[in-house]
C-alpha cells in the first residue's frame, strides 16, 4: 500500500454520509489557511511525519479525493495526517488564527477516529443480514486528471476491499484451560443426542443460545471463560460500556450489566477472580468476581487513545495485565495495585496497537502484538522489550492466540485480510502459514481442543464460525452453526474434560458450544 492510497469505500446519500461532512471540513481547513490544491501539495512534502518517517508528499488527485463531497472517501490515516498537519503547520507560520472546530491536532485525531467508528457501525448495520462483500470503488488516479477538484476513477487502478466494522478489534485472549476438579456438568452442556448422532467429526457443531440481545445495536465485543468458586464461568464486554458475568454452569447470568466504562468495552482478560477489561474510552478496570456486585476499579489514568486488547499472564507467579492501544503502545499492568500506571514495554510502535495474546516461550513470559499496518510483534515480558518483528498480514491483525500444539507454543493471528494464520513460535525465524483464505475480516481466533484435535476457530465477518486443525492446517468439520450474525469475540475453555466455547455477537447475543 502506498502512501498516497485512497479508499473509495461505497457510496452513500450525500446528505447522510459522515464522509461528506469530513471532506467538507477538510476543505474548510485547507481553504481558511489559503492554501491551493496545488500550493498544499508542494507544502505536504515539508512537513515532518509524526513518527520520524520520510516525507511524503500529496499529489493534487488525493487532495481532491480527501476534500470531494460529491465522492467522499475515508482517507488512508497516513494522508489525513500530512494534510491535517500540512495545514496546521502553514496556520502558525502565517499566524492564521484558525475557528475552534477547524484547530488542534487533537481534535483532528479525534474527529478521524469517530469517523472511522461511524463509519464501521453504519456499514455493519447495512450488511449484517448478508455474507456479502461490499466491493470498493475505484481509487483515485492522477493520470488524465484535467480537473484536479474533481478527480476522474482509472478503473485500472481498481483495488477491492472488504469493508468491515471498524478498526479497533477485539483480541482473543491466550486460551484458558479450565480446572475440571468438581465441576457439575450442566445439561445444556451434555446435550440431548448421544457421541456422533447430528455431530461432524465427532463434535456437535450445533451452538445454543445463552443471552439475547440486551439492547438494539449493542453489539457484544469481548468475552473470556473461566472459573470462579469451582463453577465455569464467562464475562462478556459491550458496546454501552458494560461487563457482565455469566454462570455457565446454570446458564443464567451471574450479574446484570456492570457499568464502569463510558465507550465500548472491546477486550476481556480473565483469570481466576480476577478480570480486567479495556475500552475505547482509554482505560482498563480491574474486576473482583467474588463480590456479589462486582465493581470495576479503574487502573492508572486514562490514555490518550482507545485500548483495544488485554490479556492477563504471570510474571514470576505475580499476574499483570498486558495492554494494546490506539496510542501505538503495548503497556504491562500490575492490578494487584491498580493506582499504578502502566509501563510502555519497550518503545511505542509505528501504528495501533490492536490485539494482544500472552503465553510463555521456553518458561519466559511473552506477548505478541497485532498492529494496525499489518505486523505481528513477539515480546519479551520479563527483559520488557520487543524481541523481533514476527511477520505481517496485508491488512490490520485484529486477533491473537497463544497455545500449545503438538507439544510446541504457537500461535494463530486473524486479520482484515481475511487470512487466518499458524505460528511456530519455537522457530528461530518463524514464518506464517496460512490456514485459510476467507473474503471477508477474521475478527477473533481462539486454540483449544475438539476430539483429542488441538483446533483454532475463527469468527469471521462472512457470519461463518470455521474450525482449522493445527496439526495438519486443514478445515476440521463444517464449522460452527447457530448464530445468524458475525462473531466478533470467542473464548474457549474446558469443562470436566469438554471443550466449551463462548461467543459474543454483533447483534448483541451470545452462543454457546459443547465441543
Amino acid at each position: 500500500m502506498t502512501p498516497d492510497t485512497q479508499w473509495i469505500e461505497g457510496r452513500l446519500d450525500e446528505t447522510t454520509d459522515p464522509r461528506a461532512e469530513f471532506a467538507r471540513k477538510l476543505q474548510a481547513l485547507r481553504q481558511a489557511v489559503g492554501l491551493s490544491v496545488r500550493q498544499l501539495e508542494s507544502e505536504s512534502e515539508h512537513t515532518p511525519r509524526r513518527r520520524n518517517e520520510d516525507v511524503i508528499r500529496l499529489k493534487r488527485a488525493t487532495i481532491a479525493g480527501m476534500t470531494s463531497q460529491a465522492r467522499p472517501v475515508r482517507p488512508e490515516l497516513v494522508n489525513f495526517e500530512v494534510f491535517v498537519d500540512t495545514c496546521l503547520r502553514v496556520a502558525a507560520d502565517k499566524k492564521i488564527a484558525l475557528p475552534p472546530d477547524l484547530a488542534g491536532r487533537a481534535h483532528w485525531d479525534e474527529a478521524y477516529r469517530e469517523l472511522r467508528d461511524q463509519l464501521d457501525r453504519s456499514k455493519r448495520r447495512s450488511t449484517s443480514g448478508s455474507a456479502t462483500t461490499v466491493a470498493a470503488e475505484p481509487e483515485p488516479s492522477t493520470a488524465n486528471q484535467a480537473d484536479p477538484e474533481h478527480p476522474r476513477h482509472d478503473p485500472a487502478e481498481q483495488r477491492r476491499r472488504v469493508f468491515t466494522r471498524r478498526r479497533i478489534i477485539t483480541a482473543t485472549p491466550a486460551v484458558l484451560l479450565v480446572a475440571a476438579g468438581g465441576i457439575a456438568t450442566p445439561r445444556w452442556l451434555r446435550g440431548s443426542k448421544p457421541v456422533g448422532a447430528g455431530t461432524t467429526d465427532g463434535y456437535d457443531p450445533a451452538g445454543r443460545l445463552l443471552s439475547a440481545p440486551t439492547a438494539v445495536d449493542n453489539p457484544v465485543w469481548a468475552t473470556a471463560v473461566g472459573v470462579l468458586l469451582g463453577k465455569p464461568i464467562a464475562v462478556v464486554g459491550r458496546g454501552d460500556g458494560t461487563v457482565q458475568v455469566w454462570d455457565l454452569a446454570a446458564g443464567t447470568a451471574r450479574s446484570g450489566p456492570l457499568p464502569g466504562h463510558d465507550k465500548p468495552v472491546y477486550s476481556v482478560g480473565l483469570q481466576g477472580p480476577l478480570a480486567v477489561s479495556a475500552s475505547a474510552d482509554g482505560t482498563l478496570r480491574a474486576w473482583d468476581l467474588t463480590l456479589d456486585t462486582p465493581r470495576g476499579v479503574r487502573m492508572g489514568d486514562p490514555l490518550p487513545a482507545g485500548v483495544n486488547s488485554v490479556a492477563l499472564g504471570s510474571i514470576d507467579g505475580r499476574t499483570v495485565a498486558v495492554s494494546g492501544a490506539d496510542d501505538r503502545t503495548v503497556r504491562l499492568w500490575d492490578p494487584g495495585t491498580p493506582r499504578l500506571p502502566g509501563t510502555v514495554v519497550g518503545e511505542p510502535l509505528e501504528s495501533e496497537v490492536k490485539s494482544i495474546a500472552v503465553g510463555a516461550l521456553n518458561g519466559v513470559p511473552i506477548a505478541l502484538s497485532g498492529g494496525a499496518d499489518g505486523t505481528i510483534r513477539l515480546w519479551d515480558l520479563q527483559a520488557q522489550r520487543a524481541i523481533r518483528l514476527l511477520g505481517m498480514h496485508a491488512d490490520v491483525v485484529g486477533t491473537l492466540v497463544i497455545g500449545l500444539a503438538n507439544g510446541k507454543t504457537m500461535a494463530v493471528s486473524g486479520s482484515e485480510d481475511g487470512e487466518v494464520r499458524l505460528w511456530d513460535l519455537t522457530l528461530s525465524k518463524p514464518s506464517g502459514t496460512t490456514l485459510g483464505r476467507i473474503r471477508n475480516a477474521v475478527k477473533t481466533v481462539a486454540i483449544g481442543t475438539i476430539s483429542g484435535r488441538t483446533v483454532a476457530i475463527s469468527g469471521n465477518d462472512d457470519n461463518t464460525i470455521r474450525i482449522w486443525d493445527l496439526a495438519t492446517g486443514a478445515p476440521f468439520g463444517g464449522g460452527l452453526t447457530g448464530p445468524e450474525r458475525g462473531a466478533e469475540a470467542i473464548s474457549i475453555g474446558t469443562v470436566e474434560g469438554r471443550t466449551v466455547a463462548v461467543s459474543g455477537h454483533w447483534d448483541g447475543t451470545i452462543w454457546t458450544w459443547n465441543l
